[in-house]
């Protein structure tokens, strides 16, 4: 299985630039989107990923049972 597509006509002229790698529609809207937002953390953000971070750490698995946002809390 490859991962690009590279199929060339020697004809009057490609319709579509060649891509080199397939990208779902999804994909690209993100990719696209990320590229123009601002990727500064607030405090509590900053935090909130440490917190997370020191769990994930101990080597113990997370509780499944913890409400949403009990473990990272963040506004996307």
């Amino acid at each position: 299985m490859t991962d690009g597509v590279n199929v060339t006509f020697g004809g009057a002229g490609a319709a579509k630039p060649v891509r080199t790698h397939y990208q779902s529609d999804g994909v690209r809207e993100v990719r696209s989107r990320a590229q123009f937002l601002e990727h500064e953390q607030s405090p509590q953000e900053q935090a909130g990923v440490k917190r997370l971070r020191s769990l994930l750490n101990q080597g113990q698995p997370l509780d499944q049972n913890a409400p949403r946002g009990y473990y990272l809390n963040i506004r996307v």
